[in-house]
């Protein structure tokens, strides 16, 4: 707003009080919000009608690039009642942040977001331990070993759960294995959606045939170095088996996984979307996967994607689609390189979606 009013360059000293001045008129004139980002370095709760504007937030979003330990201990006073709290850039323990946290009575969501700490956060592991009869939501990005994990066997409620783990430096390595001991023997009975990047090779699995069979929805991502044959098998069995209300699936899948693909399309009946990348150097032939796909897909399932080095011949997609025509219209997505698809396999698709049986969307290609 000062930025916009105001074109010539003022000193920080003038753009500071003006800005007091606006964040004035906006406490005293708002009354019980329920959503807010806090993004500014100005100390909120000292302002006059700070009691009436925030005491009811639910949905709170913090910068700290901008919100000091000393503001967050002022709103601490005030706001209590969050539900929804997104942490942006956090690095290291700020007791101001700790307290804030201390004092939630029905945190259901925590989002954190590390900017990097030169160690584990334990006060931060410790508190959120303490909200675990409310916690329902944890996301923590874009790195895992910046926490301490020993509150995890604590999050018996939990039902979303994203975890990313982006290894750079060789002393996070330690810090991943108590992760992965911590996960090995934590339990989450009502999960429902469980999203992952880069974790511990056999966590995600082992997550999966201890949920109670209560999941939604799966994104698993791995790195291409990462990739092992007896894990994705593991993988896609823990899924076939422990995943009957399974709705969206994201998972890295071969050709050699067709059987447990079959698995899953026959035991998870509510499956209306599936993913599927491949780490190949070559591009493969799936023709037989859209052998599986149209012969053994339930009702539900209307959503295909396919990613990285699945390759289709012109034959095989048009067969597909004609098996496909008393069914559900399909979103069928394929990220694909010019040379391997031509213009023969964008015709076949364009064909299809004029007869109705593919859903026209903007995530296709098309001519």
């Amino acid at each position: 707003m000062i930025r916009t009013l105001i074109k010539d360059r003022i000193s920080f000293d003038k753009y500071n009080k003006l800005e007091q001045e606006i964040y004035k008129l906006f406490v005293n004139n708002c009354k019980d919000i329920k959503d807010f980002l806090w993004k500014t370095t100005q100390s909120l709760s000292q302002y006059s009608g700070a009691s009436t504007c925030f005491s009811r937030l639910s949905s709170l979003g913090i910068d700290l690039e901008f919100v000091n330990s000393t503001a967050l201990f002022g709103m601490a006073q005030i706001c209590q009642n969050i539900e929804d709290l997104k942490i942006w850039f956090y690095n290291g323990n700020i007791s101001g942040l700790i307290m804030f946290l201390d004092n939630q009575k029905n945190l259901r969501s925590l989002y954190l977001y590390f900017k990097g700490s030169e160690k584990q956060c334990i006060e931060l592991s410790e508190v959120i331990e303490k909200k675990a009869d409310t916690l329902k939501e944890l996301s923590i990005k874009p790195n895992i070993t910046l926490i301490s994990p020993k509150f995890l066997p604590s999050l018996i409620n939990l039902q979303y759960l994203e975890l990313y783990n982006k290894i750079e430096l060789e002393e996070e390595i330690v810090e991943m294995e108590e992760w992965e001991n911590y996960l090995s023997i934590s339990t989450f009975p009502n999960l429902q959606y469980i999203k992952t990047l880069f974790l511990p090779i056999c966590s995600d699995y082992k997550l999966i045939e201890k949920s109670h069979e209560n999941i939604l929805e799966i994104k698993i991502y791995r790195r291409y170095e990462d990739q092992d044959s007896i894990y994705t098998e593991k993988l896609i069995k823990a899924i076939a088996n422990h995943c009957p209300k399974i709705e969206r699936l994201t998972i890295n899948a071969e050709l050699k996984n067709l059987n447990g693909i079959k698995e899953i399309l026959l035991n998870c009946s509510r499956l209306k979307r599936i993913d599927l990348s491949a780490y190949n150097e070559k591009r493969l032939n799936c023709d037989e996967l859209l052998e599986v796909l149209v012969n053994f897909s339930s009702n539900t399932l209307y959503i295909f994607s396919f990613i990285d080095n699945w390759n289709f011949s012109v034959n095989s997609l048009k067969s597909f689609f004609e098996n496909w025509k008393d069914k559900h219209p399909i979103i069928f997505i394929e990220s694909f390189d010019e040379g391997d698809w031509f213009l023969e396999h964008k015709m076949i698709v364009k064909k299809y979606i004029d007869e109705g049986v593919i859903k026209k969307t903007n995530c296709l290609l098309m001519m």
